[in-house]
């Protein structure tokens, strides 16, 4: 299977760098990725505007790779239409992300907005997100996403998943469960920065509030130490209101 292996963390993240060792035993693997830490981007592309791309020596394998200073749909969206175009790719897989991406988190992920940008095109997609203090190893979670890539992908159709890991096992145990988005919402707080006299600047620190979710959200699901594996759609129609209106 030929991948495009993407993060938003950069090119130089051992997210990327794990993951990419771990598909590359098994699969043909092409790294596109951002040059920097392109979090919170979405699936945000850069318009009206040159992108530098650099081919890049990894020091962890033979792979082709290239470094953008653009956002990770960028990476996508430029690997799939241009740099790889004659590549016939498989599948995008974007990730491992520091940190989860669950339940409002995705809608500004850039790892999931990469992800997206795939599936837009009609390529099979998986974002992946560790909790960021979790003890499962890199290793560990690059390994299941081996056998879930196995599991999950069909190559007759065009799927995605936003994929989970928690901070820890429940009871040792990898188990894995299929979710929903979950709610949850942040109590925003802004430091204020003053720049010189009559100049501020405001940092943003959010707390996440989680609201009220089923047992099958994601975010329950991480919560009881299982992988959530939350399939996604790019049609953000809601149909039952449209039927209304009609």
């Amino acid at each position: 299977m030929n991948i495009l292996l993407v993060n938003d963390d950069g090119i130089d993240a051992i997210g990327i760098e794990t993951i990419g060792k771990a598909l590359c035993s098994k699969h043909q693997v092409y790294v596109i990725a951002p040059a920097h830490q392109q979090s919170g981007m979405s699936q945000a592309l850069t318009i009206n505007c040159p992108i530098k791309v650099c081919k890049q020596t990894l020091g962890w394998g033979e792979t082709e790779a290239y470094a953008v200073k653009g956002t990770p749909a960028d990476c996508v969206k430029l690997g799939l239409e241009t740099i790889l175009k004659h590549k016939s790719i498989d599948l995008v897989v974007s990730g491992i992300n520091k940190g989860y991406n669950i339940g409002t988190d995705l809608l500004y992920s850039g790892t999931v907005g990469a992800a997206l940008e795939g599936y837009v095109h009609g390529i099979n997609s998986l974002a992946v997100s560790l909790g960021e203090k979790s003890n499962i190893a890199l290793q560990d979670v690059s390994s299941r996403v081996l056998e879930l890539i196995d599991k999950l992908i069909d190559t007759d159709k065009t799927e995605i998943y936003n994929i989970n890991f928690p901070l820890a096992y429940a009871d040792g145990k990898a188990i894995a469960t299929f979710t929903h988005q979950g709610k949850r919402t942040y109590e925003n707080e802004f430091d204020i920065i003053e720049v010189k006299p009559g100049e501020v600047e405001y940092m943003m620190k959010g707390r996440a509030k989680n609201l009220n979710n089923h047992r099958l959200s994601d975010i329950e699901t991480v919560n009881r130490g299982e992988i959530s594996i939350t399939p996604l759609l790019g049609n953000r129609t809601d149909f039952d209101l449209l039927s209304m209106l009609k």
